[in-house]
């Protein structure tokens, strides 16, 4: 067909949109359920609850809603049906309990088929393709396994504190420290600094992903999937969508091609010398890889941003951690993984963290794959379910004064267990990856520094502990610190460490590589 000119496209598109209308207000008269849904707010013909949405943050709406109808609620977002729950006994029935139904996901038209090949684990249905990707990777997230990577944890947490002697630029820092644990463990690729371009890459394409996700007309392809019936030509998501994934396969095929030729050891050569990963095409099998640092790695660094946040605003928590610090581990080496068990103030705090400001406020929606009833309340197939951890975590109830950090709560009468980490079947693979690199990196910035807010023109740069933005993670706005060697014998030691330690990230894969599996 012969190529249409600008004018032509826009008179289409708005006749295509204008007919898309007339369909909407077709299916709102004469498609309403029969079954009785969980309460909630009542949706606006055609476009449901989305503009309370818009009107208010995430975390404040489903609040308010959660208030007035109960830890369970139906809503509407476009065509799609959504359940919230804000109880964590609601959740674990029918997200673990259930698992054999609640395990899949919601169908996402651009987010998981067209940008990403419906090849990223974190987003695929509860299909056979996810069993075989989910299958590959397990054995890299095995506890015996995590604890082979403890020499990749320690050279990447060693660089950070060396770098905070001269250096208060901890976004830098931090950013580098997970995507350097990612990308050693996944490719043999060791970062030296964040202005790598395997970080710019990185950055580059989950931004280029955001900015599209964030577009009108991706939105309305996901509240309205009959959208994607439209013609390539008339569909500019479709274009829009074809750019990321080409920049995002470019990017991982890269990363798999280095990855293969490489003499020592790394996930993507295991994940090919297992029975499944031959058997994939080797697009694919880079996506099975590639999507675990886009899956793990911005998570541990908004999760240690946190951190650093809590101990400047909480003075008295690090006095507390650095007094244990003190006691367990002494003045004379770094704290190392095998000094976890016996450091549970700095756990608490940790925990306290994820509980306080989660890393992900509204877990990543599950789906079910058959109607369901539950409560008397019907759930009907493919129905979106959110689980709101933020809510879950400020139940006063189980966390007396939820607003207040406070990592005694987790050491006294110890509340229930924090699902940090997701439910079910779609548990995060990799949480003591996460929580051992997290734990060795925030140990060992409390025992070598005095961490405190920064200071300009000889004024103190005050933090405001709430403000905060969310894409894919909630994370902190912005803010300054400033990092103070306890002793110079801290910042000998410090030194001395950096000096000494090995940095060649192929000797150290070479010490992790685990004996072959019969």
């Amino acid at each position: 067909m012969a190529l249409v000119d600008l004018e032509s496209r826009s008179f289409l598109t708005g006749v295509f949109f204008l007919l898309f209308g007339v369909l909407l207000v077709y299916r709102h008269l004469f498609s309403k359920p029969t079954y009785s849904l969980p309460p909630g707010p009542k949706p606006l013909p055609i476009v449901g609850n989305i503009l309370d949405m818009v009107r208010s943050t995430p975390m404040d709406m489903f609040t308010q809603w959660h208030q007035k109808f109960g830890p369970i609620i139906s809503l509407r977002y476009g065509q799609r049906q959504v359940i919230s729950i804000n109880s964590s006994s609601i959740a674990h029935d029918l997200l673990d309990k259930r698992g054999a139904i609640y395990s899949s996901r919601p169908r996402l038209i651009m987010a998981s088929e067209r940008m990403l090949n419906s090849m990223n684990i974190g987003v695929l249905p509860y299909n056979k393709r996810w069993n075989v990707h989910h299958r590959i990777i397990s054995p890299f997230f095995e506890t015996s396994m995590v604890k082979r990577y403890a020499p990749i944890f320690d050279l990447e947490s060693k660089q950070v504190i060396a770098d905070f002697l001269s250096s208060n630029d901890f976004d830098s820092s931090l950013s580098r420290f997970s995507a350097s644990i990612f990308l050693g463990l996944s490719y043999g690729i060791h970062l030296d600094s964040n202005e790598s371009t395997e970080v710019t890459d990185l950055d580059r394409i989950n931004q280029f992903f955001l900015d599209a996700m964030s577009s009108m007309y991706c939105r309305l392809v996901e509240l309205y999937p009959f959208l994607d019936l439209t013609p390539y030509w008339l569909a500019p998501w479709k274009w829009l969508a074809a750019d990321v994934e080409r920049q995002t396969t470019a990017v991982h095929m890269r990363h798999f091609e280095f990855a293969k030729s490489k003499p020592t050891w790394n996930w993507l050569q295991e994940a090919r010398a297992s029975k499944l990963g031959s058997q994939l095409p080797d697009k694919e099998l880079a996506y099975v890889v590639g999507t675990l640092h886009q899956a793990g790695g911005e998570a541990i660094i908004t999760l240690s941003r946190l951190l650093v946040k809590v101990i400047v605003l909480h003075p008295e928590c690090a006095a507390q951690a650095q007094k244990e610090l003190d006691q367990v581990v002494g003045p004379n080496r770094l704290p190392n993984v095998d000094d976890q068990e016996d450091l549970p103030y700095i756990n608490a705090m940790i925990t306290e963290a994820m509980r306080w400001q989660p890393v992900t406020p509204l877990i990543f929606p599950h789906a079910n794959t058959q109607d369901d009833e539950y409560m008397g309340y019907h759930i009907p197939k493919d129905t979106m379910i959110l689980p709101n951890l933020w809510a879950m975590g400020y139940d006063p109830e189980i966390y007396p004064d939820p607003t207040v950090y406070r990592p005694e709560r987790w050491l006294e009468n110890t509340p229930p267990h924090h699902p940090a980490f997701g439910f079910g079947r779609r548990i995060c693979p990799g949480q003591q990856l996460g929580s051992i690199s997290v734990f060795l990196l925030v140990a060992r910035i409390l025992w070598a520094f005095n961490t405190t807010h920064a200071y300009r023109d000889g004024k103190k740069v005050e933090i405001d502990p709430w403000d905060l933005k969310i894409t894919l993670t909630l994370s902190s706005s912005p803010f300054e610190v400033e990092f103070h060697a306890r002793s110079d014998k801290h910042r000998k030691i410090i030194e001395q460490e950096w000096l000494s330690t090995e940095k060649d990230v192929g000797v150290i894969l070479e010490e992790i590589r685990p004996p072959r599996r019969e």
